[in-house]
């Protein structure tokens, strides 16, 4: 079986109509030349993360199944019953503590999944609730959704009910970000603000994306106390380790841990409190590493190694479970920009698929993504000379585009919009574009291709089509000619 390579530039996308000029043949030759000499094309991606990209490039599917999981659980009434919530308002009623919901906030479907809780909550304990949003959105635009949700929840369930603590999610692992969290819960203390129009104003324009704010509250009464409840909102496999501990070493406020209570939705690490969890989580039939395994096929990720976790579970299916089928490399030392070490790590390597993760969602300035984007493109020439010596296959795309400010060179801030689609370039000796031609298709159809041109009883071809006999004609040289 012969060996395929897949370069995944993060980030990189089609320039939109708003984005300064970055891609020119000049910054990228080797991926200019492929563009003409290969299958090019591009499709649409509304990821915008690692994620969301490994989970539609894997299974095929935009929103995580556990919204599937509780929706299915709202339509039968089945939340009403549980034992976990009757002993949480039990608890509360008992003691007339509050409940903290840390709500990892998505998308209005997680509002309304939210609401439908917070409406079955009020009747049957008459104690406060106060949710603290953790914003995961990665795009301004999105402050739209996240004004709506919080007064949708500020004046539509009483003054039980109300927001406490906004934060972003990328706070929730940093340890300073964490203690700010942690202290503004306990003590209060922090950056308040009354009126949610004014804030949210400020954050657009000052170009913060949601999953990057800092801490700050809306309403005040909902320090954390003895006997309260702590119920983690989550979708996604969380770890509130960082959260936690933060918890049990803070000293703003005489608190008796042993009395206050975590739970979740679905399951969270956590090295430091016992969580008990709602729901299990689904697994999907269909991902990548089966599909791999239905062609006897193996796979080598290089990425960073704090991704590596959730690319493993997206790659097999939601499933947690290393595999001897997939293995893994982390890349921060940086050997991925050395186009020689990159060789013949490939070279030496067994398994059939090797995907390479690069990254331009991190640079700060326009000349830092010029520059990353010109390093990867060196590395792009040299793996294309060695798969087809190989008589190999060469994949580039990215998982997700990007859309962010950043400065130029002369220090001011430009616009560069990667986001809505990413191109792909498909190179094989045995892929002619006078024989295939690229249809409108998903990163999963993407994905699919891959597997097929590994193994040709894989029978989904996905984003690419053979060309009609009559096409061909339009094709074919002239005797003679060139």
């Amino acid at each position: 079986m012969k060996k395929n390579i897949l370069l995944l530039i993060n980030g990189f996308g089609v320039e939109q109509a708003d984005s300064v000029s970055v891609y020119s043949k000049e910054l990228m030759p080797n991926m200019d030349m492929l563009t003409t000499t290969g299958i090019f094309g591009s499709i649409p991606s509304n990821e915008l993360d690692y994620k969301s990209g490994y989970r539609k490039f894997s299974i095929g599917i935009s929103d995580a199944l556990t919204y599937s999981i509780v929706n299915n659980d709202i339509s039968n009434d089945g939340y009403k019953k549980s034992e976990m919530l009757n002993y949480i308002y039990n608890d509360l009623n008992q003691f007339n503590s509050k409940l903290h919901i840390i709500c990892y906030y998505d998308n209005d479907t997680t509002l309304y999944q939210l609401s439908t809780f917070l409406k079955d909550m009020i009747t049957k304990t008459n104690s406060k609730i106060f949710i603290h949003l953790i914003l995961t959105q990665q795009k301004i635009d999105n402050y739209k959704s996240v004004e709506k949700a919080i007064n949708a929840i500020n004046y539509e369930f009483g003054n039980n009910t109300k927001i406490g603590i906004v934060s972003g999610s990328n706070n929730m692992n940093n340890s300073l970000a964490a203690k700010d969290f942690i202290k503004m819960l306990v003590a209060e203390t922090g950056e308040k603000w009354k009126d949610l129009a004014k804030k949210m104003e400020v954050l657009y324009s000052t170009k913060t994306i949601p999953c990057d704010v800092r801490t700050f509250s809306l309403n005040t009464g909902f320090a954390l106390s003895n006997n309260d409840s702590i119920l983690f909102f989550n979708y996604e496999s969380i770890d509130a380790t960082q959260y936690t501990k933060e918890l049990i070493a803070q000293k703003y406020a005489q608190l008796d841990l042993s009395t206050i209570k975590f739970y979740s939705l679905f399951q969270v690490k956590c090295d430091n409190v016992k969580v008990p969890f709602l729901y299990n989580y689904g697994v999907s039939s269909t991902y990548a590493l089966g599909s791999l395994k239905s062609i006897n096929a193996k796979c080598l990720v290089m990425d960073k190694k704090d991704r590596l976790g959730y690319i493993n579970h997206y790659m097999t299916g939601l499933r947690n479970n290393m595999d001897p089928d997939l293995k893994y490399m982390p890349t921060d030392n940086g050997f991925i920009y050395n186009a020689d070490v990159l060789i013949n790590t490939i070279s030496s390597a067994p398994q059939e698929l090797i995907i390479v993760n690069y990254d331009i969602t991190d640079c700060k300035t326009l000349e830092e993504i010029k520059d990353k984007l010109a390093k990867i493109d060196v590395v792009i020439g040299k793996v294309y000379e060695y798969a087809m010596a190989n008589d190999g296959g060469l994949f580039i795309t990215s998982l997700y585009g990007m859309e962010k400010d950043v400065l130029n060179s002369r220090h001011e801030v430009c616009k560069v919009n990667f986001s809505a689609r990413v191109p792909v370039v498909i190179v094989d000796k045995l892929l002619s574009k006078v024989n295939y031609t690229f249809t409108e298709s998903t990163l999963y159809d993407l994905s699919n291709t891959i597997f097929w041109n590994l193994n040709k009883s894989f029978k989904n071809s996905g984003i690419i089509k053979k060309k009609s006999s009559l096409m061909s004609i339009f094709y074919k040289k002239p005797k003679g000619g060139k």
